[in-house]
């Protein structure tokens, strides 16, 4: 099929886009809130295997939001494509206007000391909600308090900013995988109110201003805007299409959320290969541009993908976006990991044009990604010991860095590295990766000057060799860089790192807490510093 032919095709579908009739999604799609205009998209084969969606607008009357009647669909939570039925699920457990003004349990002035430590599973008798949101002292090393019932598996947190008004910046967003999204005091350490909007989430953010909530989920497969502060909903978006694992059409499922300073937020939709761009400026949050997987980027790179017995050639978002990272401040520049294309794509969200697609370790997954500013940006992989590094001034690979010795690159990969701290610092010039799925678990450090596994102290810190089944995860500097902190999942354990010397210098056994008695073994996960709300990289 001809360049002239595949032109007009995406020029209508994003003209669509933008005057919010709907999207494509897969082979066919709807976007629907408020009794939108349904749109159907068919697919046409071409000869590179590609399927390319071609968009018609069908005008229905306004209806309440639906989905087809298909049997693929009976068992996923549509119910919560419904505002209403979202609505009243909302729990306010503690009223705002009777908080404290300052903390309770530490100095207002320690604050970027005190983290958020994700116990994913906290399995007790007598707690409904399978999870915790756990406050975790970094200064003395030590757990201030555990948010029970914060919902089952527990799974992000996300801060406001410095600049907001403190009666704002003084909260957090928690989401969990059953889609209960929580309204977490940083002052007294409590959750102060909660909502459920689906059945399998993963993400959530704020705007730049804080003035609105966005929440994602898997299944029902949409996103649902609320105000920041009353948690009242203000639209559903569903998001229709096919799925690799399903022969039927279902729900499409949401990737990772994206604030941007310029006014977007950016949604991918895995199963849709797309990258949607929503305006939280405007009151309507139009979808105003869709990124897809057949775009073209500047650079007019082509990268070949093997899946199962098919080839793909991947020159936009790749397959199966997962993450999206900021490479500079204000987000203009951002990274949207394919992981089932080996791919990080970058996006110009200025001009909304795709720069280049750049080939990455198997199943790249970068968490927050490490970011030197305006330098580097680097990604760990699942499925391989590698490192990819990305320039950012030429906004291609740099190079690719092998595990260490003590971590056999061949047996696994990783999914987290430390970001900058709020200024851009790295602290002592040195990265740190896990290595959630390598036969051993642990942290090692990158040297950013020299780009390369440190090979001089510190050493790498094995936290538990050749254990299958426990994965060490999510390091994050202290705020005065001294110290790294990570978590060893499904165990009871946290550990402190001496960034200087990859000495293990300190355990929290999460077991010796409370004298309860527990179900199954604590889970602790991500680990999420405050100082977070003064860093623009998130």
């Amino acid at each position: 099929m001809g360049a002239e032919t595949k032109q007009p095709r995406r020029d209508f579908l994003k003209a669509a886009a933008m005057a919010g009739i709907g999207f494509a999604v897969g082979s066919w799609a709807v976007a629907l809130s408020r009794g939108k205009a349904v749109v159907e998209v068919t697919q046409e084969k071409v000869v590179e295997t590609r399927v390319i969606p071609q968009v018609q607008v069908v005008q229905t009357a306004p209806t309440a939001p639906a989905a087809p009647p298909h049997p693929a669909f009976e068992k996923r939570g549509l119910a919560y494509l419904n505002p209403e039925t979202i609505q009243n699920t909302l729990k306010v457990l503690v009223p705002e206007d009777s908080l404290p003004p300052k903390p309770t349990a530490y100095n207002i002035n320690d604050l970027d000391w005190i983290a958020i430590l994700i116990e994913s599973r906290y399995h007790e008798p007598g707690v409904e909600m399978v999870g915790a949101y756990t406050f975790l002292d970094m200064k003395n090393f030590k757990v201030l308090k555990r948010l029970k019932n914060a919902g089952d598996r527990v799974h992000v947190v996300r801060f406001g900013r410095e600049e907001w008004p403190e009666n704002k910046r003084r909260f957090a967003l928690g989401m969990s995988r059953d889609c209960w999204l929580s309204k977490i005091d940083l002052y007294t350490m409590q959750i102060v109110r909660q909502i459920k909007i689906g059945v399998d989430c993963r993400s959530a953010a704020y705007d730049k201003d804080g003035k609105y909530i966005i929440a994602g989920s898997k299944d029902p497969g949409h996103v649902v805007i609320l105000d920041a502060d009353t948690f009242k909903v203000l639209k559903v978006i569903p998001f229709l299409g096919v799925s690799k694992f399903f022969p039927t059409p279902m729900m499409g499922r949401q990737g990772a959320i994206l604030t941007t300073d310029l006014g977007y937020w950016l949604v991918n939709v895995k199963d849709a290969e797309m990258v949607l761009v929503i305006d939280y400026r405007d009151p309507e949050f139009p979808i105003v541009h869709a990124f897809t997987s057949y775009d073209n980027n500047s650079k007019n790179r082509s990268v070949k993908v093997q899946i199962g017995d098919k080839t793909y050639e991947v020159t936009g978002i790749g397959k199966s976006p997962h993450e999206l990272n900021k490479l500079d401040k204000e987000g203009r520049y951002v990274a949207v990991t394919g992981q089932e294309s080996n791919t990080i794509t970058i996006l110009d969200m200025k001009n909304f044009e795709i720069i280049n697609v750049v080939p990455c370790g198997k199943k790249p997954h970068p968490g927050p990604g490490t970011l030197v500013p305006g330098k580097y940006f680097l990604t760990n992989a699942i499925a391989e010991g590698k490192i990819t590094v990305i320039n950012l001034q030429t906004m291609d690979v740099e190079k690719y860095i092998a595990y260490p010795k003590e971590f056999p690159a061949d047996t696994g990969g990783g999914l987290y590295s430390t970001p900058p701290l709020p200024d851009g610092r790295i602290p002592k010039g040195l990265a740190w990766f896990d290595t959630s799925f390598n036969i051993n678990k642990g942290v090692f450090a990158v040297d950013i000057n020299l780009m390369d596994v440190a090979t001089a102290p510190p050493k790498p810190a094995v936290f538990s060799p050749n254990k299958p089944g426990k994965w060490a995860m999510h390091p994050g500097h202290t705020p005065d860089g001294r110290y790294v902190i990570s978590a060893l999942e499904r165990t009871d354990t946290v550990y402190r790192v001496d960034a200087e010397t990859g000495e293990i210098v300190g355990t929290i056994k999460l077991k010796e807490i409370e004298p309860v008695q527990l179900l199954e073994e604590p889970s602790p996960t991500g680990i999420f510093p405050a100082w977070r709300i003064k860093a623009p990289w998130f």
